[in-house]
């Protein structure tokens, strides 16, 4: 896990001059060593975090031996030694950078179709003179690009790229939109204007100043019949199967490997898995509060002791996050409302000194873990029902004399643009609402942004309910906020999380199970659970849903009042929302306003704070 960044066509000066601000601007994604290589056209940075072959024979960047092609790569290779199997190759390293460069040598941009691993990477051709750029399937590796005047400059973060000064730092006013609408931009866009992502399944070649993109693959696939299981049972079985072995590989490292342990369904699945292929106990941490309310650390702890793990518990008190807000806002690469959960967590697992954790993440999205997977099965049979003129008269009528936000979001939908799942998606995601918006937004209506995945095409149609809800989450929330957050919040503490649930073979199976196996009244994540057996207690299946959440409502009105009035004044002072509309908002979340949420609040102290720290120009 690493950092890499890079700038194609300047001249050799210009090009070493900015490649080391841009390495320095991510020196906390890769303490263990940092280099660079600089020709005509090319500048490649990368700094390193070292989990697979720790020598400085492995550090990057990476040459093969005629000295043609250099890599720089950010991420994990997983089935890297049966990849290596493959090829007849004079090794140097026992790295998975060298397998990548190896394959690209062999197979060219088929290669990707052999590697299973989260991943970002850049290879430069000296004969040729072109750039190689990759991402991994679900995009858990971030990269950033901006082409400018026929000059590609690219890296794992935003303030990488801000800070070789190539790039504008103006706000995109329809990436605001889309911040506040789902709290995050859509994916390739980002919330400046002149910075893109390259999507995840992509890969892209710059040549001559021109970037082309290339798909290598893609979950909206309609679902091969052969694969499909015939019984429950089989689901089951191939399931565990699935899961057990994401797991192995993700515990494939030369340093200790621990994991995120919430008490819940998905991550004490995980900790079972490895418990049960580990031959050393493995090391859990979880979060502590003090409010019960959110405390689930008796469940947790049934886990710990039921695998025997060397279990550590970390109280987090209001006082803290206060403590490592300024450290937070310092750290964000881009605007989050849920980051700081996993900054908290992430820094006080590092300091244990454990650089490598599994977590959870992804359960709900594969297992139908949220209450929309039922909402949508229930719309695709009775939504027509909502668009009769009958139905949304009556919507209006009750939306306006009562204050309920079940009812605003009924009527937003009924307002919305789009059709069939895509239109229920957006809805379901939305926070700001576009009344909302647009009394607080100093500009013309936002827009609704295209998703890169069609939620409404023929592919995405033919799979059952479950799974194309599935997809919406995974191409939209997901990716733009769950896989985000995880990556820049604990990269900022050079910790890496690997994420079991988001193997791109699980994902292909579950996609194209029936839904009938996947969900059953009264069993949460029926499919995960049953598949699991005896290895998850029943106390920690058959208990209310809490989610690794902080008690947020409650600390935005208490110790973090002042922090957040301060944020929003500020906030008020830029041209980009209307006067008095900021703090009107604020005082009527203090006001207990049913319809305001602590999300809401939030999100605009996040957007000062990210601002302010990063000269963000309006």
């Amino acid at each position: 896990m690493c950092g890499i960044s890079g700038i194609i066509g300047l001249d050799k000066v210009k090009g070493q001059s900015l490649i080391q601000p841009m390495m320095d601007a991510m020196q906390h994604r890769g303490p263990d060593a940092q280099g660079s290589f600089v020709d005509e056209q090319v500048a490649l940075g990368h700094v390193r975090l070292s989990i697979i072959d720790l020598s400085h024979g492995a550090d990057q960047p990476l040459h093969e031996a005629s000295g043609r092609f250099v890599i720089v790569f950010n991420g994990e290779i997983y089935n890297y030694q049966e990849v290596k199997a493959l090829i007849d190759f004079n090794w140097k390293t026992n790295s998975d950078t060298e397998v990548i460069l190896a394959a690209y040598m062999k197979w060219g941009k088929d290669c990707l179709s052999k590697l299973n691993g989260m991943f970002a990477f850049a290879i430069w051709d000296k004969q040729e003179k072109d750039l190689f750029i990759a991402r991994d399937r679900m995009g858990i590796k971030p990269l950033y690009y901006s082409v400018n005047n026929g000059v590609l400059v690219f890296g794992s973060e935003m303030r990488s790229l801000l800070a070789s000064n190539l790039v504008s730092r103006k706000i995109d006013r329809q990436g605001l939109c889309e911040y506040l609408s789902r709290i995050a931009v859509k994916t390739p866009r980002t919330i400046l204007s002149d910075i893109h992502q390259l999507l995840p399944g992509y890969s892209a070649t710059f040549k001559g100043g021109v970037l082309k993109t290339e798909q290598y693959w893609t979950m909206a696939k309609s679902p091969d019949k052969a694969r499909q299981p015939k019984s429950l049972a089989e689901a089951q079985s191939k399931t565990l199967e699935l899961f057990q072995q994401s797991i192995r590989r993700r515990m494939v490292a030369d340093v200790p490997v621990g994991a995120f342990l919430s008490g819940g369904i998905d991550s004490s699945a995980a900790v079972a898995a490895m418990a049960t292929q580990s031959p050393n106990p493995i090391s859990t941490f979880s979060i502590v509060f003090d409010e019960k309310e959110f405390d689930e650390s008796t469940y947790a702890r049934m886990i710990a002791e039921k695998y025997g793990t060397k279990h550590t518990e970390i109280l987090l008190k209001p006082s803290m996050l206060i403590e490592e807000l300024p450290g937070f806002f310092n750290d964000l690469d881009s605007p989050t409302v849920d980051g700081i959960n996993t900054y908290l967590v992430s820094k006080l697992v590092k300091d244990t000194g454990i650089k490598v954790v599994l977590t959870g993440l992804g359960g709900d999205e594969l297992f139908a873990g949220y209450k929309n997977f039922a909402r949508w099965k229930k719309f695709k049979k009775y939504g027509f029902l909502l668009t009769n003129p009958v139905s949304q008269l009556l919507v209006s009528v009750a939306s306006k004399l009562y204050n309920h936000r079940a009812l605003t979001k009924i009527y937003d939908l009924q307002q919305s643009e789009g059709k069939g799942f895509t239109k229920f998606y957006n809805n379901s995601r939305r926070i700001f609402l576009k009344k909302e918006m647009e009394k607080l937004i100093d500009q013309p209506k936002c827009k609704e942004l295209d998703n890169f995945v069609d939620l409404n095409s023929s592919a995405v149609q033919s799979m059952p309910a479950l799974s194309q809800y599935s997809v919406g989450e995974m191409s939209n929330y997901t990716l733009d906020v769950l896989i985000k957050d995880t990556d820049q919040m604990s990269m900022a503490w050079a910790l890496e999380v690997r994420e079991p649930f988001f193997d791109y073979e699980l994902i292909e199976y579950l996609l194209g199970v029936p839904d009938e196996f996947k969900m059953e009244e009264g069993t949460p994540k029926a499919l995960l659970v049953k598949a699991m057996g005896d290895m998850l207690p029943h106390d920690i299946v058959y208990r209310p849903k809490k989610g690794f959440s902080f008690p947020w409502d409650y600390w935005l009105r208490n110790e973090l009042k002042s922090y957040c009035q301060n944020s929003i004044e500020k906030l008020e002072t830029r041209a980009l929302f209307k006067k008095g509309s900021l703090l009107s908002f604020w005082n009527r979340f203090l006001n207990r306003d049913k319809s305001i949420t602590w999300t809401h609040v939030w999100a605009f102290v996040v957007l000062e704070q990210w601002m302010e720290k990063n000269n963000i120009e309006v």
